[in-house]
């Protein structure tokens, strides 16, 4: 019992100092979060009111698991395009904005976290409807 313990120790340890870990460490703990909250209104919602059909969890899930789904395979479809279509603006772009980020000016990052709001949210609007 103990082995299987201090498997799953070092695992979680592995996790928790990889890359992917510190880069999303916020969605992995938000995520959990509101399937929770949305399960707890729906038990409170069907408590209070028995007759009524209100959310069926599974198919709900299903659905925004597939829409989270759907939303990273347009980004990853839309990075990998651009790096192929666009090679010097996908090179442009990693050179400037993630590895100098911290060097460029403050308006400047205004106006590209700006801009990378709005795409997000535009990309967002198409999957979503």
């Amino acid at each position: 019992m103990k082995k299987i313990g201090n498997f799953f120790k070092n695992i979680w340890v592995k996790f928790k100092s990889s890359d992917f870990y510190k880069t999303y460490k916020e969605e992995i703990v938000v995520i959990p979060i509101i399937i929770l909250i949305f399960y707890l209104v729906n038990t409170f919602l069907i408590t209070i009111f028995p007759d009524g059909a209100f959310f069926d969890f599974a198919s709900n899930m299903e659905t925004i698991f597939y829409k989270i789904l759907m939303l990273f395979l347009t980004l990853f479809f839309g990075h990998f395009a651009l790096r192929i279509s666009f090679p010097k603006i996908y090179k442009e772009m990693h050179e400037d904005i993630y590895e100098n980020f911290s060097t460029i000016e403050e308006s400047k990052k205004i106006k590209i976290e700006v801009i990378f709001i709005v795409v997000f949210l535009i990309i967002s609007a198409i999957i979503f409807s």
